[in-house]
């Protein structure tokens, strides 16, 4: 019986507003090189699992260089989230992060995750919202090399969770070719701020042999907290420290052999919630929790070995993978479940002024993957790659209701503890054929079979229990297992009208896994919900001009979504249970540019001019049915997504004097309107909650002389308070919001060698 979370009863040419690709931080940059080339840089990406030129990949994609987000200091997802086209951020209860793509979520908490996650193509975090899934990994931009985001469905060459797109984070591979390295230190300010913040990173390529390479990388950043608590007196309780590292090895005796080890540990905490509060003694920029709860520990361990192995045309990838994901948190519920305290008040040992409700979740998953892939020519016109793909997942969560002094915030008796756990297991065979009927027109068609098997078993125990379950404590309920197919597939069409400009036509799709329902069995409800699907149909070109000085990208899309995941109630019970139900729409278009004009003019030569612009409707095409536990009828639109959004940048390199080159740079960024959670039937509960459009302007610039780098960046220059959560539909509090950062300013030295 987990306490619900949530209320129960358009640029792929990677540039942007966050600069161009430039080199990989520390590692391959040329501290003595000149200012770039006047033209546009080429951006390669694996996007299809192969290296392709950006311009050439048939797939809606956007690729974001770590320079350009060390440069700006945009360290995190909600830092740079705007800069992409289609990207909706917003977060759950806990703090965390939470990215839909294209409109394609329903709910922050508790559900399947709609967008995958990779890190150097193994999966991130549990494929299941039981099991903690939606929860984003931030990983610090100094161990990247990018980050791609893929719009759109993915299931067949990325499988589960992919259903409204994909986040790659590729990291930096070791290299052969010379000893080389990076260390960096700054310190930041933010409006509101208790203190100084600070961040250091380092990190070292050494060539070994000319076979042999390691590499090795460190960081730590401290965040200044820039919320007060009136309640407990403390300043910017928000505080986050982050520190983590990656070791990496490449042997590469041959051209046809290779083999990559990767570890890489992130850990990052907060000591107070990521909130401010609306009410009659509460100001900007503050909250009254109790002591000691919006605490939100992460951390985060990813582990690869990537085999690579050519045996003439045909060519091996081997891909195995262990993560775990660790998230503890606690969060003040005393106005979400404050009725606990008149049911129980003075009794189950539990004393008088237990007014205080704290919830503490304990979460942890751990990943084995395993992928294996072979492409090959079939004659002189097709191309195939097929491949196969195990995960296991375990998912223990050790869920706590705590009575506690509200002055003090000392836990003063346990109301209930709520342990289940979740076990995911995926079999997928997939294939994909790309047919090159001219040197200019090629059709790739893929297919994936998945095969999932889930088992979930909890046991409740404390007064909660008999109180409000209705049984003796402790409830054991009954193991479920459940078993469910996916079928995904692709069809592209591509015709290179030059070989820099391409259109295309993409009709994929993609799928969330179903999955059991956590206490049904005991209730005699439905035991299983099933996997929702959805099915992309997309128009595009891109491509290049001018002798490379002009790119673009627009894309022209439409998205089927059926059988909804959602959540029901038994009215004989008023119990809650997952169920498929409804149906919806994403529909849109995507536009994005970039130039250098003033190629001719000596000071202005390397000026870039970047803008992107995304009009997005999603929306339900078919009303919520009457037993759901919220409300949405045909038209209401999808939570968190703008329908309007956009960004324009403008970057430039010049020189100064001598061997000093200077760079500046701004972006401003449109984020529309939006809508909130889903709530419950009315009139139980009012209206959904707006969150007002705003627009933010980041700054930053700065100067080089030989390996040396200084950058000064200003974020969020006008300080706006753009809303991101909250408000109603939401819990604990429908009183609490959160915002974008508020204004900060900050410093950035650098060396290179």
């Amino acid at each position: 019986m987990r306490v619900q979370t949530t209320l129960r009863a358009a640029c792929p040419l990677a540039l942007l507003a966050c600069g161009w690709v430039g080199p990989v931080f520390g590692l391959g940059s040329d501290p003595t090189a000149p200012p770039q080339s006047q033209s546009l840089e080429e951006v390669v990406v694996t996007a299809e699992k192969r290296s392709e030129r950006l311009q050439d990949v048939p797939v809606p994609v956007t690729a974001i260089s770590s320079d350009s987000l060390l440069q700006s200091n945009q360290t995190q997802l909600q830092d740079y989230f705007s800069e992409v086209p289609g990207v909706d951020f917003t977060s759950n209860v806990r703090g965390a992060p939470v990215i839909a793509i294209r409109g394609m979520v329903t709910a922050t908490d508790v559900i399947n995750p709609t967008v995958g996650i990779v890190v150097d193509d193994v999966p991130f975090g549990s494929s299941t919202g039981l099991g903690g899934g939606d929860t984003t990994p931030d990983i610090d931009p100094s161990d990247l090399e990018r980050v791609e985001v893929l719009r759109g469905p993915q299931g067949t060459l990325y499988g589960a969770s992919s259903l409204g797109g994909l986040i790659k984070y590729v990291t930096v591979a070791p290299s052969t070719d010379r000893l080389s390295g990076n260390i960096q230190a700054g310190t930041s300010t933010v409006y509101n701020g208790a203190e100084l913040g600070y961040n250091v990173r380092g990190s070292i390529n050494v060539p070994l042999s000319d076979t042999l390479a390691f590499l090795a990388s460190a960081f730590t950043h401290e965040d200044p907290g820039y919320i007060d608590n009136i309640q407990t007196g403390q300043r910017g309780v928000n505080e986050s420290v982050s520190s983590g590292g990656r070791l990496s090895t490449l042997w590469q005796p041959s051209d046809s052999l290779s083999l990559r080890l990767s570890a890489l540990y992130q850990q990052t905490r907060s000591d107070g919630g990521n909130h401010l509060e609306v009410g009659p003694n509460l100001g900007d920029l503050q909250q009254d929790d109790i002591r000691n709860t919006g605490i939100l520990d992460k951390k985060f361990q990813a582990y690869s070995a990537t085999l690579q192995a050519k045996f003439g045309p045909t060519e091996l990838t081997s891909v195995t993978g262990y993560t775990i994901n660790h998230v503890a948190d606690s969060v003040d519920y005393s106005v979400g479940l404050g009725f606990l305290s008149g049911a129980t008040e003075g009794a189950f040992g539990i004393p008088n002024n237990s007014t205080g409700v704290v919830l503490v979740d304990d979460n942890q998953t751990k990943k084995l993957t395993q992928e294996l892939r072979f492409t090959t020519p079939l004659g002189d016109r097709i191309d195939w790659l097929v491949g196969g793909f195990y995960t296991h997942e375990g998912s223990p969560f050790d869920q706590t209701l705590l009575a506690a002094d509200p002055t003090s915030g000392n836990y003063v008796g346990n109301w209930a503890n709520f342990n289940w756990t979740v076990t995911y297991r995926e079999y997928a065979g997939f294939s994909d054929l790309t047919f090159r009927f001219t040197d200019r027109f090629d059709i790739q068609v893929g297919a994936r079979e998945s095969n999932i098997e889930q088992s979930y078993h909890e046991v409740d125990t404390g007064p909660f229990v008999p109180a409000f379950e209705g049984k003796p404590t402790p409830l054991y309920y009954p193991l479920v297992d459940t078993h469910s197919t996916a079928f995904t597939y692709l069809a592209t069409p591509r015709f290179k009208i030059s070989p820099d400009l391409m259109v295309y036509a993409r009709l994929a799709s993609g799928y969330r896994p179903g999955g059991p329902n956590p206490t049904a069995s005991a209730f005699g409800l439905p035991l299983e919900f099933q996997p929702d699907k959805a099915k992309n149909y997309e128009v595009g070109v891109k491509g290049d001009l001018a002798d490379h000085m002009f790119s673009f990208d627009a894309s022209l899309y439409y998205i089927d979504w059926k059988n909804i995941q959602l959540s029901f109630i038994d009215p004989a019970i008023g119990f809650a249970f997952n169920a498929n139900g409804s149906r919806a729409k994403s529909e849109g278009i995507e536009l994005s540019t970039e130039t250098r004009p003033f190629r001719d003019l000596p000071m202005l030569q390397n000026l870039s001019i970047s803008a992107w612009a995304a009009y997005n409707n999603a929306a339900l095409t078919e009303p919520f049915p009457a037993s759901s536990a919220l409300y949405g009828g045909n038209g209401d639109r999808l939570p968190f997504g703008p329908r309007v959004s956009g960004s324009i940048a403008l970057n430039d390199d010049f020189p100064i004097v001598s061997k000093v080159t200077g760079f500046a740079g701004v972006s401003v960024s449109y984020i529309g309107d939006r809508i909130g959670n889903f709530t419950s039937p009315p009139p139980a509960i009012p209206p959904r909650q707006f969150y007002p459009a705003y627009a933010k302007t980041d700054l930053h610039v700065g100067a080089k002389y030989d390996a040396w780098t200084t950058t000064l960046y200003v974020n969020n220059l006008a300080d706006r308070r753009g809303l991101l959560y909250g408000g109603l539909g939401t819990v604990p509090n429908p009183a609490e919001f959160q915002v974008i950062q508020p204004r900060t300013v900050g410093i950035n030295v650098a060396r290179s060698f």
